[in-house]
């Protein structure tokens, strides 16, 4: 599939009213690009709350970032810039993904994101690229007329693009003020790519250590389908 979908700087969509979203759960579909860091511990700025602390390994932080186009046939259809680490309660063994940082161009998934989940979903403006039947894939999301982040992939070897793997999505936020933990299943046909996401200095995303940095390992997603299953409040004592 060739095409070029985007919404310049000047189209960035404002916060406005209330909207009605879609409840839980979301029933998604699309395609994923994405990186991984390892990212020093000295090197990673983020703040969380002293709920949550990040998983480090041998004095390493993984941090993931991508971008995500939900297509037809998913709840809501839009363009997402996602990032984020593995956490746990303070106190337990209780691990999940924990989004730090996210940007999308949907009104109603932005406040479907913050009220259903906690995930602090803001606005941006998005321009995708796909060739090579989505096999490669170039994106860059702005926000107010700076890059929050670029990306360039090229798949290298993977998955028959018809057979997909089920990968565990657990998530833990702060929803009003306490922890809530979520669960969802991704199926893909995941492909190893080349290149990868790229992070400027300037971008939001540079907290997290990864500016100017090359990823461990990038990679792809193809025609996922994903399942978000309602947040639930967890127990911290």
């Amino acid at each position: 599939m060739n095409s070029l979908e985007s919404l310049p700087d000047s189209s960035t969509p404002d916060a406005g009213a209330p909207v009605a979203f879609p409840p839980a759960p979301w029933s998604l579909n699309g395609q994923l690009y994405g990186s991984i860091w390892t990212v020093p511990r000295p090197a990673f700025k983020y703040e969380f709350p002293s709920e949550l602390v990040p998983l480090v390994n041998l004095g390493r932080v993984g941090v993931f970032a991508g971008f995500v186009d939900y297509q037809p046939g998913s709840i809501l259809t839009y363009h997402e810039l996602i990032a984020g680490v593995v956490v746990h309660l303070k106190g337990s063994f209780q691990y999940a993904f924990n989004i730090t940082h996210i940007w999308v161009d949907d009104e109603v998934s932005r406040q479907g994101g913050r009220e259903l989940w906690g995930v602090p979903k803001e606005l941006a403006g998005f321009e995708y690229r796909y060739r090579r039947d989505n096999r490669d894939f170039e994106a860059t999301a702005q926000l107010d007329g700076k890059t929050l982040a670029q990306g360039n992939f090229s798949s290298l070897a993977g998955l028959p693009v018809k057979l997909k793997i089920p990968v565990p999505f657990p998530n833990l936020q702060l929803l009003r003020d306490q922890p809530h933990r979520s669960s969802g299943t991704f199926w893909s046909s995941l492909q190893i790519s080349r290149s990868g996401m790229i992070v400027p200095d300037s971008s939001p995303l540079a907290v997290l250590g990864v500016a100017g940095r090359k990823p461990l390992i990038s990679f792809a997603g193809l025609n996922f389908k994903m399942f978000l299953r309602a947040a639930r409040p967890v127990a911290t004592h």
